[in-house]
This record gives structure tokens, C-alpha cells and sequence, in this order.
């Protein structure tokens, strides 16, 4: 995927200036971490403090961090090591790299090598230098010109710094670090995992050093370093092999003097390390066939600031004696079958009950929101907590405004208990229709008899983000380039059904605090509603 107009294309001699005034030439150079198994979300939920310190430009004076924690790895291979690997050294998906899997490298490297190799063809007296502790990724374009180290994570850990405070240290240096992989595989990836804490705290503390060790290089001053870190994939559970969501949710985080600063505002993908690297020492990509584009230069378009309450078309308290809509007098809520209001139990006051009834029809249909306008031709977000004390039958809808006899038709949803791919157990799910099929995301875990936050947004470039919060603080999400899916079908929303109002798997929960907007939300918006929501505050009292 290209990611913005602009490359990151950088002047090829900065200058700067001695001690005696003298005018010297800024050498460039490149530090580029692999963290193998990061979750993008366990770098917000774990203390990864050198990477928050990277990402809030605190790192340096004069340098600024593009990143997101809402990244892809390449979507058209397995969320496993070996072709995310090359998807990052080499700038390609697996569709022109070839691999599929772990199996020996399949990559034609005569025509793709990587942006190590590149850069020494390019530019000869370059130093490039790939430490690594995967035997396999030693396949990964090999060239005399670039030298190759090989060694545990812990010797690599204790190395690197040295290398890299060296009069002699290579200008390019592309780092693989295993721990947060061998944490998940061994404790499971969730950020709630001791184990794979332990190992991201480990990694980060790795990065730390080595950046510790380049800021105190006697020669810093006069050098331009871009520091670049990303994931080849995430995890769920203790597996990878999972595809939209857990496994494809990653960091990327981008550090230099000519880096735009802020949230990266597109989705890159792992595949974009190689153009930002070449674009960062001058080299010209444009023959190259690169999948992925440079990331960084393009400074994020301006925010406005806007209260919680611009474009809120639905807010369901749940409160009262009747179910009322709090935000907006053009859309109605119609409850029918069984689903009613409960004064007690909710997850603030009230809430709403939908369970099977007689006729295994029950819903809250929300007329006047086919009519809705959502922005920038599709932006939206809804926001829940939702209470599961039973299992649930088949995989029914906590909220929609789609006909869910297949997931490849228009239209949003939200499934209490899906089954998904090599999930265990069925979990909550997010579903949209494509022009080229369908999206899903998910599974987030059930926790029976516990009020669970939800909430879904996608904004104006096409990234799609999936939330879950827990009572216990943590908050999770998973994100994809989604630029294929719109809101509006015509449809209205349910709350209990699909958009048909008849699907015969009928849901069996609680749903409280309910919210739908026609715009996206930020990271930040859902973060305090979230928080705001496990201290007892509901959604009513933030607008």
C-alpha cells in the first residue's frame, strides 16, 4: 500500500556546523527494529517506556515520531514470520516475494533484495549490518555487502549498543528481536499475560539501550538518524496464525529529524519499512516496484476538536421507564418481543434486557437511522457495554444494519459469539460487507457474567478499529485498511437483531449505554469513554 503523496525523500548532504564554526556534512544513517509477535495495543497497555518515549518525540531534541498502533502486516500471506520478514526487509507483499509460509525462502532476491542491499548497490561505501537470532531469516537476501550477525536475543541485546556507539558502526542496521514472540507462543499474547509482558518489557529495554547508546555517540550531532520500529505480526491466544485482527494489528513507529510528527493518518503496513528506509538515505524508489510507500513526511491533517456530542445520532441510557433517545428526536427506538428495561443490574442504573421470546424475535429497532448521512461518505462509531451471562446460540447480533444471512452483504455488524477460524470458543466479532466480499474482526473472548466495553469506528481513510475493554482496565483493538465498506444500507439499526428483524439465532444479553455517531471517533474519544465508564460515569455525564 502507498501510503501519502509525499516520500520521504531527504535532502542527499545536510550540513552542520563544528565547535569552530566550520561547516560539516550530516551523515545519514538507519536504526530499523523487527519485533517479532508485537501486538499493536500491548505497546499503549504494557511499560514499554522507550517506545512511548519515541512516540512522544521525547527521544532527542529535534527529532519528531510518526507512528500508529493501528498498522497492518501484508494481507495476502499468513501472519506468520517468514513472509512478514520479507515483507519488511524487501518492501513487497507475498505476492511478489513468493512466500507463503516458513518453509526455505521461496524469494527471487535477484529481483527483490533488501533495502540493506539496496542502499549499499545505491550508495557504495555504505555499511549495512542485519543482526538477527531466527536462523532463517540469515536467506533473507544475502550479499557479501552486507554483513550478517547471528546470536541469541540476549547476546544480540548486549551487542548491539556496542556496535552501534562504535567510530566504526554501519550506517544501516536492521535489528530482529524474537522475545514478545517466544512470550506469546509460551503465555498467550494478551497484554494481561505476565509472560509476554515480561518479554515486551524485555525488547523495549533492549531498544532503549541501543538508542541510549546512538544519542551518546561522539559524532551524533553531525548525524541524521531515522529509527523505524515494527511487527512482522501480533497473536491471540498462544497462535499467530490468526488473520484480521489480533494477528494483523501492529506498531509502527517512524523517528527522525524530518519526520512529520503525530498519528500516522492512513493504515501502512509492514511493507512500508523499506521506502521509508531508501527515501530516507536519498535513494530513488520509483523503478523499484515497491509495494509499500514511505511513511512519515506527510504531516497528519489538522484535527478539529469536537465534543462528544457532534454527530451523536443515537444515546440509549437505558435509564427510566421507557427506551428513549437521549441525543437526537430523528431517530426512534421501537423495542419488541422480549426486550425490555431492567431498573437494576445495568452496567450504570438500567439496562437493557433482549432475550429469546415465543416467537425468537426480540430487538430495539432505531427508526430514522436509514436515513442517516454519515461523513466523509462512511465514517461511523458505536459504542456499548454488553453483559453475556449465558453462551450464546449460533451467532447472534448485538447490534446491526445489515441482512446477516451473509456477511458479504451491506452494511455493519456486531455478533455476540461468532466461531472464527482457529479461535477455540465462538467470540464477539465485527463484521462489514465489501465490494469484494466481506471484512471481519475479531474474536474478542467472552467473558460470561461481566460488562464488556465495545465500540467500532471507522474514519475518512478507511481504517476500520475494533475495541474491547474489560472492568479489569485493559483495552484492546484491532484495526484494518477498510476503505471497501459504508455504513449506510438504507437499513435501520437494530439493537438484538440483523436489519431483517427476524434472524432466527436471537441474542441473549444485556446491553447498556449505548451510542451510535455519524463520524468517526479518536483513539483518545473511545479511551476516556471507556475509562470514564468503568469509574461509574456513563456516556451522558462526558456530553
Amino acid at each position: 500500500m502507498k501510503i501519502g503523496a509525499a516520500a520521504m525523500v531527504a535532502t542527499a548532504a545536510l550540513l552542520a556546523f563544528d565547535a569552530a564554526g566550520e561547516s560539516v556534512e550530516v551523515r545519514k544513517k538507519a536504526f530499523v527494529v523487527m519485533l517479532d509477535g508485537c501486538r499493536a495495543d500491548v505497546v499503549e497497555n504494557a511499560a514499554a517506556p522507550n517506545l512511548r518515549m519515541l512516540m512522544d518525540g521525547k527521544w532527542q531534541p529535534g527529532y519528531k515520531c510518526a507512528w500508529s498502533l493501528s498498522a497492518n502486516t501484508i494481507l495476502d500471506a499468513p501472519t506468520i514470520s517468514g513472509p512478514n520478514h520479507l515483507s519488511i526487509a524487501t518492501g513487497v507483499t507475498g505476492a511478489k516475494s513468493g512466500q507463503k509460509g516458513n518453509e526455505p525462502n521461496q524469494c527471487d532476491h535477484t529481483k527483490w533484495p533488501s533495502w540493506l542491499s539496496r542502499l549499499v548497490a545505491a550508495q557504495p561505501g555504505k555499511k549495512a549490518l542485519f543482526m538477527y537470532s531466527w536462523k532463517w531469516d540469515e536467506s533473507i537476501s544475502p550479499d557479501p555487502n552486507v554483513k550478517f550477525v547471528f546470536g541469541k536475543d540476549a547476546a544480540n541485546a548486549a551487542e548491539m549498543p556496542k556496535l552501534l556507539s562504535s567510530p566504526d558502526a554501519p550506517d544501516a542496521v536492521m535489528w530482529y528481536i524474537d522475545w514478545p514472540d517466544h512470550g506469546g507462543h509460551g503465555f498467550g499474547y494478551y497484554p494481561y499475560s505476565t509472560g509476554y509482558l515480561n518479554t515486551v518489557h524485555l525488547a523495549d529495554e533492549g531498544i532503549g539501550n541501543a538508542l541510549r547508546a546512538i544519542a551518546a555517540r561522539p559524532t551524533f550531532a553531525n548525524e541524521d538518524w531515522l529509527v523505524i520500529v515494527v511487527a512482522d505480526h501480533g497473536g491471540y491466544a498462544k497462535t499467530h496464525g490468526l488473520m484480521h485482527g489480533h494477528a494483523t494489528t501492529i506498531p509502527f513507529i517512524v523517528c527522525g529529524r524530518n519526520v512529520a510528527a503525530g498519528r500516522i493518518a492512513e493504515t501502512p503496513h509492514n511493507n512500508c519499512v523499506a521506502a521509508t528506509a531508501l527515501a530516507h538515505f536519498g535513494v530513488d524508489t520509483s523503478g523499484m516496484e515497491l509495494d509499500g510507500g514511505a511513511v512519515g513526511a506527510a504531516a497528519p491533517a489538522e484535527t478539529p476538536q469536537r465534543t462528544l456530542k457532534d454527530a451523536l445520532a443515537v444515546y440509549l441510557p437505558f435509564d427510566g421507564k421507557a427506551i428513549a433517545n437521549l441525543a437526537a428526536d430523528t431517530v426512534s427506538p421501537v423495542a419488541s418481543g422480549s426486550a425490555s428495561l431492567v431498573d437494576k443490574g445495568g452496567f450504570v442504573g438500567g439496562a437493557l434486557r433482549v432475550e429469546p421470546s415465543t416467537n425468537g424475535v426480540s430487538f430495539v429497532r432505531l427508526d430514522g437511522t436509514e436515513h442517516l448521512e454519515f461523513e466523509n461518505g462512511g465514517d461511523f462509531a458505536i459504542a456499548a457495554w454488553v453483559r453475556m451471562d449465558v453462551a450464546q446460540n449460533g451467532d447472534p447480533v448485538v447490534v446491526a444494519n445489515k441482512d446477516w444471512k451473509s456477511g458479504r452483504n451491506p452494511g455493519i455488524l456486531v455478533t455476540a459469539a461468532k466461531g472464527f477460524e482457529r479461535a477455540k470458543t465462538p467470540g464477539v466479532c465485527f463484521n462489514a460487507g465489501t465490494k469484494g466480499g466481506r471484512l471481519d474482526l475479531g474474536p474478542f473472548d467472552v467473558e460470561r457474567g461481566k460488562w464488556t466495553f465495545y465500540a467500532v469506528t471507522r474514519d475518512r481513510h478507511g481504517s476500520v478499529r475494533f475495541y474491547q475493554g474489560g472492568q479489569d482496565g485493559w483495552l484492546y483493538w484491532l484495526s484494518e485498511d477498510a476503505k471497501e465498506i459504508n455504513a449506510s444500507t438504507g437499513l435501520p439499526f437494530y439493537i438484538g437483531q440483523d436489519a431483517t428483524g427476524a434472524y432466527p439465532r436471537a441474542f441473549d444479553g444485556f446491553v447498556d449505554d449505548f451510542a451510535l455517531w455519524t463520524r468517526t471517533l479518536s483513539h483518545d474519544d473511545v479511551r476516556r469513554i471507556f475509562e470514564s465508564g468503568r469509574k461509574g460515569i456513563p456516556l451522558g455525564e462526558l456530553l
